[in-house]
């Protein structure tokens, strides 16, 4: 499989990676075999702060006190996500430009997968050859190419 200029995005609401390909080459057999294989080198790695919070951290009744979870606070923990998700967008959209990758691979949670996708511009798209739905964030880089070349 050819991997050269593919970036490989992960992300969630909390955290995004952004992984560029690397190829390594070998002569073995006595010089008579090419041995290709690739590596993932880290470009981007971003938190987003705001998701890992609980509500009680960011809202408070006017004495200080802190309550119990109601619906408002579900309106403010939805409005987070779509912050967030807009967020997590327009960083991937920013490391696209910046790289200008031929071919991108992206990962995001089923969830929330559809979101994203609105989030993300028709140019970024049309180079998404491998899209998955599937939280790799915590998947071990020497791993993660395997999810999108089986």
């Amino acid at each position: 499989m050819k991997l050269e200029d593919t970036l490989i995005v992960v992300a969630d609401l909390g955290e995004l990676k952004v992984y560029k390909p690397v190829k390594h080459e070998a002569i073995v057999n006595g010089g008579h075999d090419l041995k290709i294989s690739w590596s993932l080198e880290l470009l981007t790695d971003l938190d987003y702060i705001a998701t890992h919070k609980k509500i009680s951290d960011i809202v408070s009744d006017k004495a200080g006190n802190f309550k119990g979870v109601n619906v408002e606070d579900n309106k403010v923990e939805d409005e987070i996500e779509k912050r967030t998700l807009k967020d997590v967008a327009a960083d991937i959209e920013s490391v696209v430009e910046h790289e200008k990758p031929k071919k991108l691979f992206l990962a995001f949670p089923k969830e929330m997968h559809p979101s994203l996708m609105e989030e993300l511009s028709a140019e970024t798209k049309a180079i998404i050859t491998k899209n998955l739905q599937a939280d790799l964030v915590k998947e071990d880089k020497n791993k993660l190419l395997a999810h999108f070349t089986a």
